[in-house]
């Protein structure tokens, strides 16, 4: 009977790791923790123990690129499927190419609806691509029905000042960045890239 049992708790949890669409799946104990300059390591522990998930708040991932950003927000995905939580991946740029998408075709209301539903939503490489002012009102739209109602990891790799440039709308930058902050977990990574090639600067400390 407990053989079976962990068979079924693992099928369900490669289950929900496929659905999830989580990319690439990693793993907390694969991440390197020496590799980074600076990382606050009790910080992505507490974060690993899915209180955030229960409790409905979030974690930001700050850092250049490549210093495992996506690594250690995919590793909470990962352990949140595992607990049997709803989660979904998505770039940045794709989650609003979405919502921009489904405002043409006037089904806005419902994607937004399915953005907000799960239990912990992964948006990764916020800040490599800007937004026009309709791409920020819609992101701001997704964080304002998910906060307080449902968590969601950030990855990004500029700093909170700099958020204004990104959206191009300083207080939707703001907006966004206060509901992602409060009450959650900023990590804060420092470092050079761990990819070849790429060069690793440290951003501005987030205002």
């Amino acid at each position: 009977m407990r053989e079976q049992l962990r068979v079924h708790l693992e099928e369900r949890a490669r289950t929900a790791v496929k659905r999830s669409c989580i990319f690439p799946v990693t793993t907390l104990d694969a991440y390197d923790f020496t590799r980074p300059t600076s990382i606050d390591r009790d910080v992505v522990e507490r974060a690993a123990t899915l209180d955030f998930v229960r409790e409905r708040t979030n974690v930001v991932f700050v850092g250049p690129s490549g210093v495992g950003k996506t690594h250690l927000a995919n590793a909470l995905g990962y352990l949140a499927c595992v607990e049997g939580y709803r989660v979904r991946f998505a770039l940045a740029a794709d989650l609003v190419n979405d919502l921009v998408a489904s405002q043409s075709r006037n089904t806005l209301s419902k994607r937004l609806t399915a953005w907000a539903a799960y239990d912990l939503l992964l948006i990764d490489e916020l800040g490599y691509l800007s937004f026009d002012s309709r791409g920020a009102d819609l992101l701001y739209q997704v964080i304002n029905k998910r906060y307080m109602r449902a968590s969601t990891v950030v990855t990004t790799n500029l700093a909170f000042k700099d958020w204004g440039n990104l959206f191009h709308n300083a207080a939707a930058a703001t907006a966004i960045a206060d509901r992602l902050v409060h009450k959650g977990l900023l990590v804060r990574i420092t470092g050079k890239s761990s990819r070849p090639g790429v060069a690793g600067d440290s951003p501005d400390e987030a205002a």
